[in-house]
Formats: C-alpha cells, structure tokens, sequence
C-alpha cells in the first residue's frame, strides 16, 4: 500500500512539473485528476501530502500548486525521462565548428549563441582561468512570465550584465566537469534567486577548462535542456582538443 502511495505521488508531481512548465500557472487538483482518471479528493490529498513534504507549494492568490525547489530536484533527479539529443541540434554543432575561428573567444561566444538559440535561454560559455564569461540571448529572460516584475527583471539584467554573481556561483564548479544545477535557494543572495543555472565542464587537452550552460526560469525544460548542455559541453571539448590558449589572456 505505501508502493502504492509513493507512486501515485510521483506521478502527481510529474504532472505538476510538466504542466506548471508549460503554461507557467499553479496546477489544480481537477487537472491532474482528469489525467488520472482518478477523484479531485483523492489528489486533493495527495497534493497535501506533497505539500507537508515540501515538494509543491501553492501561491496565496491561487488554489493550484507549482513545484518548489525541492520538487524540481526530485523530478529532474527521479522522475525526469531525458530526451535524447537530435540529428538537427549534431548538424547546428558541425556547423559551428566550420564556421568557427581559432579563438578561444570566437568558439566560446558562437557556443553560448547556439545553446542559447536551442533552448532559449540565457547561453553561458565561462573560460576558468581568465575568468572570462560569455553571455548571448539575454532577451529570453524578458519573455519569461515570472520576471514581468519590472524590478526584479532589472536586477536579474543588471546581475547578467555586471557578470560578478554568475562567476562567484559557478566558482566552486570550475574543477569538475559533472553537470550541476544551481537553483532557487543556492542563488539566494543574487538576483539570481528565481533562476536556474545548468552547466557542465569541458576540457582543453584533457584538463577541466570551464563551464557551458544555460540560465533561465526555475520552470525550465530540464529534459530537454541537461542533454543539449552535455551534448555541447562534450563537442566543444572535442573542438578544443588541440587548442593552444595561451595566448588568449
């Protein structure tokens, strides 16, 4: 019976994520019981479940739910089917490498334009030591209904333009090339901190060299995302498998 219960949970914050991300709205009990086939009272209760829990929470104008930070991690850790990488986003890759120039700066900011064309998100390329940062499609922070706030929009846009707080977060990353996410509360003392920002190290000549990646809405495609991320974090590695930079300073 407890199976039983925990998997109806799971199932119930799947759905929440999935519909929160599309439309951006709390999901209500009615809609999750519809895909169920199941009674409101019944995901009713599993809502309530959920939010003693701590993976949903509700807005106080609102009787639906949205994920919380612990929600999200769970999904993406537990419940998350990853989609696998396109032949379009392999032939956008190859594109790049002909078209790119023997810079380290010119393959960076044509990699963070891309990733930010594929996701539309905020693309990130971080080259670790010159600490140099490289941001493209910072306009898609603009089209998310979370930041429509115009002061916190302006914090958000100041923070990407000033760089300092995505370097100070993503420093204790620059030694691994594993994914990570940082979310919500890691961010807390940044305007940051309604964000997501999903990275992963790449190499140059087999040594850890710096970050890619995406920032964007906590409500973030992270399915679709992480293996977009990966994928580019290891072309770029095998781009810059030969590359001298040392007179990139």
């Amino acid at each position: 019976m407890l199976k039983d219960v925990k998997n109806r949970q799971s199932e119930v914050l799947a759905l929440i994520v999935k519909r929160y991300v599309e439309t951006a709205e709390p999901v209500g009990s009615r809609f999750i019981a519809k895909k169920l086939e199941l009674s409101s009272a019944t995901i009713r209760n599993v809502m309530s479940d959920l939010e003693d829990a701590g993976y949903i929470n509700h807005p106080h104008t609102s009787a639906g739910r949205i994920p919380t930070d612990k929600g999200y991690r769970y999904y993406i850790e537990s419940l998350m089917r990853v989609k696998t990488v396109n032949e379009a986003l392999a032939k956008s890759v190859k594109s790049e490498y002909t078209r790119a120039g023997r810079s380290l700066e010119d393959v960076l900011q044509r990699m963070s334009h891309l990733i930010s064309n594929l996701t539309n998100y905020v693309g990130v390329a971080l080259f670790s030591e010159y600490h140099k940062l490289y941001l493209d499609g910072t306009s898609h922070i603009v089209e998310q209904p979370e930041f429509k706030d115009f002061k916190k929009l302006y914090y958000i846009l100041r923070c990407l333009e000033e760089k300092r707080d995505i370097m100070d977060l993503l420093a204790g990353d620059f030694d691994t090339e594993k994914l990570t996410i940082h979310m919500g509360k890691d961010n807390q003392s940044s305007p940051l901190s309604g964000c997501s920002i999903v990275t992963r190290g790449y190499k140059v000549k087999g040594k850890v060299s710096g970050r890619l990646g995406v920032i964007g809405p906590k409500r973030m495609v992270y399915e679709k995302v992480i293996p977009t991320v990966e994928y580019l974090a290891d072309a770029v590695s095998e781009l810059l498998e030969e590359f001298d930079y040392t007179n990139e300073q």
